[in-house]
């Protein structure tokens, strides 16, 4: 018989901290100084100093989509570290704290973009990322730290995935792992190499839309069963689906806006992939009745195969086109992230399936 794990009870998760703001604050320090210091491009060569940025003049012409994008990129950080302070600092002294953390480390990011040869340290970078932090902070202000504490947040992660984090954070990671544009939509582990391909490409149209409904299909069953997996309670399993695919969608099309525009991003995800995503939901309601063990060992050799498709399938001339239109697009700096997630998320998917669950119910 699989042992259920209740959910923690209350006085088990009132601690003096929130462990869940503080990842959080960790995961936003490391994505920001990802994309704020890629591709690492160091040259001190230069003779400019560290700190000459803040007293050189305010560039003549700024542009307004870079202003935006700098206080949006902060937003999250100031609101998390309102709650990641939390209780050594409550309130306005919470705000201060998040505030004072979001300019040291945005000028520290700042002062090290000095050496890098593609990005250029400006005050106004610096002031739209302290605007963010303050507007992330004040709608922080009002709310109680508990909401990302053990007694929401926590209890709302744990009545679905049960003890498994790993899968939790696989649920959050997967519509961002689809953001890199991919020879078929969710071909995830695709290397892009030419010479594992069984051809170049395929010389006829109906070839590439029977090839999306195909990878498509492929990958909505083996996704969707490794989240029936991991679910502790099947009356959410819809429920669960429905919103990670749902999400994954709206993600998609609107970070393709911005790499690719606003034509090709309504176009980014095609009829055939649709289809084939319809298919996959109707194939997984017959999945959903197979005991854990079998979703586990599905989901195991489905992914290994998903992988294997993915890098011997011809090319799609639209993923091409799509892919030499990256470099013009406006979130360049984030491409290389979302195409590491692609590559790495079946793989880490595979690993964390392999390590069998004990606190999974069937019922």
């Amino acid at each position: 018989m699989t042992k259920i794990i209740e959910p923690p009870p209350k006085s088990a998760v009132r601690g003096n901290t929130y462990p869940l703001a503080r990842l959080s604050a960790t995961g936003l320090f490391l994505l920001i100084a990802f994309v704020s210091l890629t591709p690492f491009d160091i040259d001190t060569k230069d003779s400019a100093q560290l700190l000459d940025w803040i007293t050189a003049p305010i560039p003549r012409y700024i542009p307004l989509f870079d202003v935006v994008m700098n206080i949006l990129g902060y937003i999250p950080l100031g609101f998390i570290l309102v709650f990641a302070a939390y209780p050594k600092y409550r309130k306005w002294q919470a705000l201060l704290f998040s505030l004072l953390v979001s300019v040291l480390f945005s000028g520290i990011l700042e002062s090290a973009q000095t050496y890098l040869m593609t990005r250029i340290s400006s005050s106004v970078d610096w002031y739209a990322n302290i605007l963010g932090a303050l507007i992330g902070g004040l709608f922080a202000l009002p709310l109680s730290p508990a909401l990302l504490s053990g007694n929401v947040a926590e209890r709302v992660r744990h009545s679905i995935f049960g003890g498994q984090q790993r899968f939790f954070l696989l649920f959050l990671l997967f519509p961002w792992a689809q953001i890199y544009p991919q020879n078929a939509w969710m071909g995830m582990g695709d290397l892009g190499l030419k010479v594992t391909r069984i051809s170049p490409y395929w010389s006829l149209p109906i070839k590439n839309f029977s090839q999306e409904i195909f990878a498509t299909f492929l990958a909505t069953i083996i996704v969707g069963t490794v989240f029936l997996y991991a679910t502790q309670v099947k009356k959410v399993q819809i429920q669960i689906l429905s919103l990670l695919f749902i999400a994954t969608i709206g993600i998609k099309i609107f970070i393709s806006y911005f790499q690719l525009g606003l034509f090709e991003a309504m176009n980014v995800i095609s009829v055939s992939s649709y289809l084939g995503l319809l298919l996959g939901v109707v194939i997984l309601l017959s999945v959903r009745k197979l005991t854990k063990e079998t979703q586990r060992l599905i989901a195991i050799y489905g992914l290994i195969l998903l992988v294997i498709v993915v890098n011997i399938m011809p090319l799609n001339p639209f993923f091409l086109s799509h892919h030499q239109m990256l470099p013009q697009g406006r979130i360049t700096h984030f491409n290389v992230l979302f195409q590491w997630l692609s590559w790495i998320w079946p793989i880490w998917a595979i690993l964390c399936l392999m390590q069998k669950q004990t606190d999974i119910s069937n019922h």
